[in-house]
């Protein structure tokens, strides 16, 4: 028997911690719909606030709660806001699961199946698959793959189909004799000889141990029978599949929550569609992150068309800009953008300034965030956190304040490069921590650890000594020769309020007030609360800022069709919605005649035309 949630039980969380839940929050909290929850409207607090309702009266000792969510980012905040209540914490260890999706199915599902086929799993991890088929490649291979635009080697994988494993070979629809083909499925057969996964294929055993073995079904329903899925917009159609399989029954109890306007998750060579986002969901509309103003430039791009609301009172109305640029002024539009937020941005404001755009790789024949801002690089986004010193994971370290796990976690995976680069066999961080504690002076290594997250990492003579002393702890002293480089000390970059500079950061003094604009993906920013956000046009096949220009406006509103432009929609959504002041948007010259520009204007836009500056 599930326990019941009343409103007495909710008024009692509200009295404990401040919080407020209105009707719709409560309707969501004592019932399992699935749900559509607005950006910035507390969703991850919704679900805590439910999860140690739920734990207080929880009485079965061998059957709990699977709280699953997309990312770990999604989930280690979950986590931190259980471990800070007595009740929530009884939910972080057994019958109780809380964990990513890759890592429900890799425990339940994947993993078993292959132990029981004698299948063996040295290392699941994209990046290493996707550079170990890179060195395989012949120069055949890879001139024939350069001539095929869709076919790319990050789908050299395994699926499951019809009840059989086929190996998937991409740029090719059947078997040759090709020495490029010979040479792919030569590569894919030492991958799995050799225990080298991609995470997508996990799901492909896991669709296999679900096939032929219908009891583990009934042995997951039995251990839970109540889930919660978080993020659920960005699941891709293997995922939801496996998750209907498993949850949705007559007698289980399965809420859903995320947001169908935001699904934009890229997930490879498939689209977030599933199930959820299809169908007709319980809303919560009224945002806490940003002002009356940015909810109703934003409502306008919303697919399902949600009015959004503001829990700000007072409509604290903001110059939200269209910049109009052409090829000589575009690069100009970041300084533009500094100036109106150093003129309209509280001096207390502490969340960051972000410039945005759906395309970051570099297509000459297209329109990138390169050409607004030179400088960008992908990789060097702060979603993707892989420094070259061993200093920077401690530096990330000190940083982290919302749980100790999470920094830990930090540590871990900088310790995990060092033993790769040592040419250790490589461990995962579940097994590396394992490992860790088996080690007789496990309290000595945490303690070295402990010392150098508290000590100050700007002397370079402090940081020389300390990780020394840790390379010894490690038993990786032996390896300091090629540890070298990755454990030399390397100085901090100074910005303003002491924050750390990535690559792709824009500043700017603007009347003695130093303005910081990191510059980055769309698709990076999810999740997110700025300050201010400037989105940047940029062109897949079709340019986006033009594609959305009338909804943008005002001037349309029936739902978009065809293949790019919800898409394009969806994302410009996410990043309109990240912003809790002030908005700002590109778009080319020719592609906004006089006439828009006058309705933009009518309709709550300012208009700078910066190519009168030529």
């Amino acid at each position: 028997m599930i326990p019941s949630i009343t409103d007495i039980h909710i008024e009692d969380l509200q009295a404990k911690t401040g919080l407020i839940f209105d009707q719709e929050r409560r309707k969501a909290i004592k019932e399992f719909n699935d749900i559509q929850a607005c950006p910035g409207s507390g969703k991850t607090t919704l679900i805590s606030a439910k999860l140690m309702l739920l734990a207080k009266s929880w009485k079965k000792s061998t059957s709990g709660i699977c709280v699953l969510s997309h990312t770990n980012v999604a989930k280690n905040e979950i986590i931190s806001r259980l471990e800070s209540d007595g009740y929530g914490r009884r939910l972080l260890s057994y019958p109780h699961f809380i964990g990513t999706i890759q890592e429900f199915a890799n425990r339940f599902l994947a993993l078993p199946f292959c132990r029981s086929k004698g299948i063996e799993i040295k290392r699941i991890d994209d990046d290493f698959c996707l550079k170990y088929i890179d060195s395989k490649l012949s120069w055949k291979a890879r001139k024939y793959l350069d001539g095929k635009p869709k076919a790319n080697i990050a789908n050299l994988q395994v699926r499951y189909i019809d009840g059989e494993f086929e190996k998937i070979i991409p740029g090719f629809i059947k078997t040759s004799t090709s020495d490029s083909y010979v040479n792919l499925l030569s590569i894919k057969e030492e991958m799995l000889n050799e225990g080298l996964f991609f995470y997508r294929e996990m799901f492909e055993y896991s669709k296999a141990y679900l096939d032929i073995n219908p009891n583990a079904i009934k042995a997951i329903r039995s251990r839970f029978p109540l889930a919660l899925i978080d993020e659920m917009q960005d699941t891709s159609l293997v995922q939801d599949e496996i998750i209907n399989a498993i949850f949705c029954y007559e007698d289980g109890l399965l809420q859903r929550l995320g947001d169908a306007d935001q699904s934009i998750f890229s997930g490879g060579d498939e689209d977030s569609s599933n199930s959820y986002n299809d169908l007709q969901l319980q809303v919560i509309n009224t945002s806490h992150r940003f002002n009356p103003s940015v909810a109703v430039l934003a409502s306008r791009l919303s697919s399902n068309k949600v009015i959004l609301n503001s829990t700000q009172l007072v409509n604290n109305y903001q110059p939200h800009t269209i910049y109009i640029v052409d090829e000589l002024s575009r690069p100009r539009v970041l300084s533009a953008f500094a100036t109106l937020c150093a003129n309209n941005l509280p001096l207390d404001e502490r969340n960051p300034i972000k410039a945005v755009g759906g395309i970051g790789k570099t297509k000459p024949e297209g329109l990138t965030i390169k050409h607004y801002f030179s400088n960008f690089e992908k990789s060097n986004s702060s979603k993707s956190f892989k420094p070259d010193k061993m200093i920077e994971y401690f530096r990330e370290a000190q940083k982290t304040t919302t749980c100790n796990a999470d920094s830990y976690k930090i540590i871990l995976e900088g310790i995990r490069r060092l033993l790769d680069i040592a040419d250790y066999e490589y461990i995962s961080i579940s097994q590396l921590k394992a490992m860790l504690k088996e080690f007789p002076n496990y309290n000595e290594i945490n303690q070295n650890i402990i010392g150098i997250q508290r000590s100050d990492l700007t002397c370079s003579n402090d940081w020389r000594n300390n990780i020394k002393n840790l390379l010894t702890a490690l038993g990786l002293l032996d390896s300091y020769d090629v540890l070298t480089d990755f454990i030399s000390y390397a100085a901090p970059c100074a910005v303003a309020d002491d924050e750390f500079v990535s690559a792709n950061m824009y500043t700017e003094e603007v009347d003695g007030r130093n303005i910081c604009i990191e510059v980055d993906t769309i698709h990076s920013v999810k999740g997110e609360t700025h300050a201010a956000t400037l989105i940047l046009e940029t062109k897949f096949y079709e340019y986006d800022v033009e594609q959305m220009l009338d909804y943008i406006i005002g001037t349309k509103k029936t739902k978009p069709k065809g293949v790019r432009k919800p898409k394009f929609m969806k994302q410009l959504y996410v990043a309109m919605t990240r912003p809790k002041h002030l908005v700002g948007l590109v778009i080319d010259k020719s592609r906004i005649p006089e006439a828009k520009r006058e309705i933009a204007i009518a309709s709550g836009w300012n208009i700078i035309d910066l190519t009168a500056d030529n």
